[in-house]
């Protein structure tokens, strides 16, 4: 019958699997019930869950539903034979291995981490089974065998056939050899009952899937973490080629890592009325679905588990497997779970908190970007959906002559868009113009564009539809002799167009939430409300050219940033109060320190300046975890003092001369341990060195740094080479100085630096 459905046949099949498997208590339905050794072969199972008697209407669509997420199946059996007399798994050692994802129903994951990723996994499919482990040298591991001996034998069914190894997994045979079973190195061929491979050749990829499905058994490693950094511009869930293979089986093989472990077996003991306590995505996905929208209680161990169902939630979702009917169905169910559900309006003022809301946002925020209609979907996302018109306010004071009143709005071509006319101008001479362009070029021998490209139109009514075919910016055209003052023209449909004048927000009150100012080497993004309220961003863009220029210069580097750095204000951050990175992150209660000239140069921006300085930070002359939260400060004195006019002991409180004083003093009583070398204490070293040689051996040595090769990559080598240079910068010999530090100078440094000058009236030496 197989046969007769691979070449083309129909086949139609009526019947139930619920009396075999009350029959057959010790039978697995899925494999053995007659129906399903056809049926399952084209991925259709006849469970052992009654159905229902009635008279069923026929949907419009292809029904689905929540109930049919699951099958119900808890794999207990399966785990208790593979697990048989294992009680650890010994993956101990260099390699590292990639996460797997058991997305499919017939999926469940077999050795995990303490957090709950899985690094082996078992499927059903078809007639067949697999074992995947994220590493190939996995299924040839002696700390591994009794498992692996498990898994052959549960891969086999049985039928004690042969079990076809890849030549390239020498260290695979003599361990699989144990079990008893004939192994030899081969190919795929269809005589094989278990067929055993890596995950690094798609090649063969439908036939290992047919080979499975009409009953073989899988066993294949290989991680994917070095496919998804090679290929960063693809999807390692469906283009990396061991996913080729097995995303179709309900498993995937992820981007990330996990380092080698002694990891404790899973509880396979009964657990409610849940079966076991192994973490199944679909089945918890389910039981979510349940509790959100019927009041299903979840399981303490459920609730646990929700983390890591958001998280393979967003990684099945990014799939974005279209042609995959499965997908393509959790999707639609996932979409309309969200529909039902509803999502919490979270803001600033209404924050979410409890596991379910923060499980709908995430699901709704990822589902919106791979459902079929985003667009249907939104109002349920967002409740008050606001229709953002664009409204601008104009004045005007002309004279004999017509003016161009900019808007900053920009009209696609082809686009329409509605215009709501105020009073004060409506019918009294007023024009709107799309295209800026107003030269006709009907005479012209060549045409490089339409001849006329812009449109006028006389504001004579209240709400008029304007266009312009070839799109262009909006402007209002006041007649001569007029004279309005803050009057409201709303533009219902447009696309905000960059504008960099000074007196930009006199004329603009733009109703998008968020707003940009870009300077010569920094952008800066804040609430809107912020940059209406500037009437000199000149003045700002004067602050922050001065302050980028000072970032370069210290760190050595050309005044022109190769990548302008960004900051980004909001109103929730990931961690802290701010952080560095690109972009640095910072709190919407600090976005007015960013674009207030006075206040900077008055009392200063030290937290800005100090994630700025995080960034210019390099591990060759760093010494981590000693200065990670030092060095980066270097910026922050040298900016309020060379760029910003405000004094070190003013620009902070722990940069007072009392306050500096004691730290130097708190780290001698301590014995000079390098442990305390931290932060203000760590700082304190680099300040003593500014105030006697000044900037400008701080930039000469971070020039150094910039051209230098073979730098040392522990810690104690750093120190040392960083003591060598700064004192070859200064001609002086700084080892005296470092060694006062507690600094682990090398009798070979102090060599290297005999022929110079010591420094002995440093500002330690007052300690020895």
């Amino acid at each position: 019958m197989v046969a007769f459905l691979k070449a083309g046949g129909g086949l139609l099949i009526a019947g139930q699997a619920w009396h075999w498997a009350q029959t057959h208590p010790e039978g697995n339905a899925l494999l053995s019930f007659p129906g399903n050794k056809v049926c399952s072969v084209a991925g259709i199972y006849f469970s052992e869950t009654p159905g229902e008697c009635g008279k069923f209407p026929v949907p419009m669509q292809i029904p689905s539903n929540w109930l049919a997420v699951s099958i119900g199946k808890d794999f207990k059996d399966d785990l208790q034979f593979l697990l048989k007399g294992v009680s650890e798994f010994d993956v101990q050692g260099e390699e590292l291995a990639s996460e797997v994802m058991a997305h499919g129903s017939l999926t469940f994951p077999i050795a995990l981490t303490p957090c709950g990723k899985a690094f082996i996994a078992g499927a059903y499919y078809g007639q067949g089974r697999i074992i995947v482990a994220t590493h190939e040298t996995y299924l040839g591991r002696n700390s591994l065998s009794t498992f692996l001996i498990n898994a052959i034998h549960w891969l086999d069914e049985g039928r004690k056939g042969v079990i076809g190894i890849v030549p390239q997994l020498k260290d695979v045979h003599p361990v699989l050899s144990k079990s008893g079973l004939k192994c030899e190195f081969t190919g795929l061929r269809k005589d094989l009952s278990v067929f055993v491979c890596t995950s690094y050749d798609d090649s063969q990829c439908n036939q290992i899937q047919e080979f499975v499905a009409e009953g073989g058994g899988l066993m294949i490693g290989g991680h994917a973490w070095y496919w998804a950094q090679s290929n960063p511009a693809l999807n390692v869930m469906t283009n990396c080629p061991g996913n080729r293979i097995l995303s179709k089986m309900g498993l995937c093989i992820m981007g990330n890592t996990l380092k080698g472990d002694l990891y404790k077996v899973q509880q396979i003991t009964k657990y409610g009325d849940r079966g076991t306590r192994a973490y199944h995505f679909l089945d918890l996905l389910q039981r979510f679905a349940g509790h959100v929208i019927q009041g299903q209680d979840l399981t303490e161990h459920e609730q646990e588990c929700l983390q890591k169902l958001n998280r393979d939630c967003t990684h099945y979702l990014r799939m974005q497997a279209h042609d995959s009917a499965s997908y393509t169905s959790m999707v639609s169910l996932i979409t309309e779970f969200i529909k039902e559900a509803g999502v919490p309006q979270v803001s600033q003022t209404c924050p979410v908190q409890s596991f379910k809301d923060k499980m709908l946002l995430h699901l709704a925020s990822e589902v919106y970007k791979v459902c079929k209609d985003p667009d249907a979907l939104l109002p349920y996302i967002i409740k008050n959906l606001p229709n953002l018109p664009s409204r601008v306010q104009i004045s005007a004071d002309t004279s004999d002559l017509e003016e161009w009143i900019s808007t900053g709005l920009y009209l696609s071509p082809g686009m329409r868009t509605y215009i709501t006319v105020p009073p004060e101008i409506k019918g009294k001479g007023w024009q709107l113009q799309i295209g800026c362009q107003t030269d006709c070029l009907g005479e012209a021998d060549v045409l490089k564009r339409a001849p006329v490209v812009h449109e006028r139109f006389a504001l004579d009514s209240e709400i008029l539809q304007v266009w312009n075919l070839w799109g262009g910016l909006i402007y209002l055209i006041a007649p001569p002799k007029s004279k309005v003052k803050g009057v409201e023209v709303v533009v219902q449909t447009a696309i905000k167009a960059p504008y960099y004048k000074s007196d930009w927000v006199k004329k603009i009150r733009v109703a998008s939430s968020l707003g940009e100012l870009e300077f010569e080497n920094v952008i800066i993004t804040l609430h809107s409300d912020f940059i209406r309220k500037l009437d000199r961003p000149d003045e700002v863009a004067v602050l922050w050219d001065s302050i980028m220029k000072g970032v370069a210069e210290l760190a050595a580097k050309p005044v022109k940033f190769p990548r302008k750095e960004r900051f980004v204000a909001d109103v929730q951050i990931s961690h802290g109060f701010m952080h560095a990175g690109y972009p640095v992150m910072i709190h919407s209660v600090s976005a007015e320190e960013l674009v207030n000239p006075e206040t900077a140069r008055k009392t200063g921006i030290w937290g800005q300046i100090h994630e700025l300085g995080h960034n210019q930070q390099r591990s060759v002359w760093e010494f981590p975890p000693h200065t990670s939260e030092a060095t980066c400060n270097l910026w922050s004195v040298y900016i309020h003092e060379e760029v910003l006019g405000v004094k070190r002991e003013n620009a902070h409180p722990s940069m007072s001369v009392e306050n500096r004083k004691r730290e130097a003093k708190n780290y001698v009583k301590g014995g000079r341990n390098l442990k305390q070398w931290t932060v203000w204490t760590a700082l304190e070293t680099y300040l003593q060195l500014q105030e006697k040689f000044g900037w400008d051996a701080f930039k000469k040595v971070f020039l150094a740094y910039h051209s230098m090769t073979d730098v040392p990559k522990d810690r104690d080598g750093k120190m040392n080479l960083y003591a060598k240079t700064f004192s070859n910068v200064v001609n002086m010999n700084l080892a005296p100085f470092f060694k006062a530090w507690g600094w682990p100078i090398q009798p070979s440094t102090e060599e290297k630096l005999s022929s110079l000058p010591k420094w002995n009236d440093h500002p330690m030496a007052q300690y020895a």
